[in-house]
C-alpha cells in the first residue's frame, strides 16, 4: 500500500506555456555539442514514452480501491501528458535546429509498440516504475544543482525545472500501483537493469545518428565538456549513481528520500509563473497520436 509521508507533496498537472523561440542554436548545451545532443534526443524519448507510462498505469487503475492512490493516479496522467505536449513543442524547435527529434519521436514510438506484444502488463508497468525512478533522480540532480542550467536558454529552463518538479511530485505513483497489485521486486529489478541497458543504449545510438545526420562530429573540447558533465566529481551520472543503487534495495521505497523542499523552491520562484491556469485535466494522446485534453 502507499506510504504516508508528513511532506509528501499534493501532485497537481499543470498547465504550462513556454515560448521557444529563444533555441536559436544546435549547441544549446553551454555550446556543447554532446550534451546538447543528449538533452535533445532524451526530449524526443518524452511525448511516447510519457504515452506509455499512462497507459501502463490505466491497465490497473480500475484495479486500485485506495482513494488516495486513485487521486494520485488520476494527477500523474495529467502531469504526464503535459510532459508529453510540451515536449512535442520543444521537439520541432530543436529540429529547426537539425536535431531531426520528431523522426527519433516516431521511431521510438514504433519501438514502444513493437515490444508491447511481448511485454506483460506486469512487465509494462515495471517498465515504467523504473523509468520514473531514473527520471526522479535525474531530477534531484537538477533541482540541487541549478547552476548546469544557467546557459540554457530561458525557455528551456523554465521548461527543464518545471517538468522535474513534476517528476518528483509523482515519482511513488507507478511504484505503489506496481506494489499494491503486483509486489514482486525481482521482477522490479530485473526491469530496472533492463531497462538501464535499454535506455543507455537507445540513448547513446540516436545520439552517433543525429550528429552523423547534421554532420557535426564533436570537438574535443566538447568530449572533455560532456566528460566532465556526466563524470566529474559534480557530473549528472556520477551523482545519480547511489539513488540508482538504492533501487535494488529490498525495501525502497521512493520517498525515503524527502526532497519535497525543491518542489516547494520552484513554486516560489518565478519559474512557477509559466502556469497559465489551475484547471485540472488529462493531456494525452489519442489512437491517432492527436494530442487531446479532457476537463475534469
Amino acid at each position: 500500500m502507499p506510504i504516508t509521508i508528513i511532506n509528501k507533496p499534493n501532485i497537481r498537472a499543470r498547465k504550462m506555456q513556454f515560448d521557444f523561440k529563444d533555441i536559436n542554436t544546435a549547441n544549446f548545451w553551454g555550446g556543447n555539442s554532446i550534451v546538447s545532443s543528449f538533452f535533445a534526443v532524451m526530449s524526443a524519448t518524452f511525448p511516447p514514452g510519457e504515452k506509455e507510462f499512462i497507459e501502463s498505469v490505466r491497465l490497473f487503475k480500475d484495479r486500485i480501491s485506495n482513494a488516495e492512490l486513485q487521486k494520485e493516479i488520476k494527477e500523474f496522467i495529467g502531469q504526464e501528458g503535459q510532459h508529453s505536449f510540451q515536449h512535442r513543442q520543444l521537439n520541432y524547435a530543436f529540429d529547426e535546429q537539425g536535431w531531426n527529434t520528431p523522426k527519433i519521436e516516431a521511431k521510438l514510438r514504433d519501438k514502444i509498440s513493437w515490444l508491447n506484444k511481448y511485454l506483460s502488463a506486469e512487465s509494462r508497468l515495471a517498465r515504467t516504475v523504473s523509468f520514473e525512478h531514473i527520471t526522479a533522480i535525474m531530477s534531484e540532480f537538477f533541482l540541487s544543482n541549478q547552476d548546469v542550467l544557467n546557459d540554457l536558454p530561458e525557455s528551456l529552463k523554465s521548461l527543464f525545472l518545471w517538468h522535474t518538479v513534476e517528476e518528483i511530485e509523482h515519482k511513488s505513483v507507478a511504484f505503489d500501483v506496481y506494489q499494491t497489485l503486483v509486489d514482486d521486486r525481482n521482477h522490479l529489478r530485473l526491469h530496472m537493469a533492463l531497462v538501464t541497458i535499454d535506455f543507455s543504449l537507445t540513448m547513446l545510438y540516436y545520439q552517433v545518428m543525429t550528429h552523423i545526420l547534421a554532420r557535426s562530429l564533436p570537438s574535443g573540447r566538447d568530449v572533455k565538456g560532456a566528460w566532465t558533465f556526466f563524470f566529474g566529481v559534480k557530473g549528472m551520472i556520477r551523482n545519480m549513481r547511489k539513488p540508482y543503487l538504492d533501487f535494488y534495495r529490498k525495501d525502497f521505497h521512493p520517498w525515503d528520500v524527502d526532497n519535497s523542499e525543491l518542489i516547494a523552491a520552484w513554486k516560489a520562484s518565478k519559474y512557477a509563473d509559466f502556469e497559465i491556469n489551475k484547471t485540472q485535466y488529462e493531456c494525452f494522446e489519442n489512437d491517432n497520436n492527436e494530442q487531446i485534453a479532457v476537463v475534469s
